[in-house]
């Protein structure tokens, strides 16, 4: 009978044992988010790029100050895929090209911001008639950062 009250006597609380395994989970827990804001400040890892898991398409883009931005009519024909191995293909119009990317996260290359280097593998390209964009979106998309 003793050992129940013993046990019961202390209002409820827990032991001392799950009280020492819950504040070593939470000194844990505290450590870990310090250690990681502690690289985000410093700059050794901003956030990630998302490239790959989504076809990203063409819509529109500018080529310089005060020019009319373009608008893509279909956006659709001109997409670009990024795989996890730094590989990517694209469609433009009726052409298909692929090649290599590279990510440059902020800081590394002496920027505020992430940068985005593409390389085209050699490609025979088809002409796709009147209307068509390919050769502006694969020149675009050559010189894309």
């Amino acid at each position: 009978m003793e050992e129940d009250e013993t046990r019961s006597g202390n209002g409820g609380s827990m032991p001392v044992e799950i009280q020492a395994l819950i504040s070593m989970f939470a000194a844990a827990v505290l450590m870990t988010a310090v250690a990681v804001l502690g690289v985000f400040i410093a700059g050794e890892q901003p956030p990630r790029l998302v490239l790959p898991g989504t076809t990203w398409q063409w819509t529109g883009s500018t080529t310089g100050a005060g020019e009319t931005p373009l608008v893509v009519p279909a956006p659709a024909e001109y997409t670009v895929q990024f795989s996890r191995d730094g590989t990517y293909e694209a469609a433009a119009d009726c052409n298909q090209v692929a090649g290599t990317y590279r990510v440059v996260p902020a800081g590394r290359a002496g920027g505020s911001t992430n940068g985005l280097t593409l390389v085209p593998a050699p490609a025979s390209l088809a002409s796709c008639g009147a209307g068509s964009l390919s050769d502006l979106f694969l020149e675009q998309l050559g010189s894309a950062s």
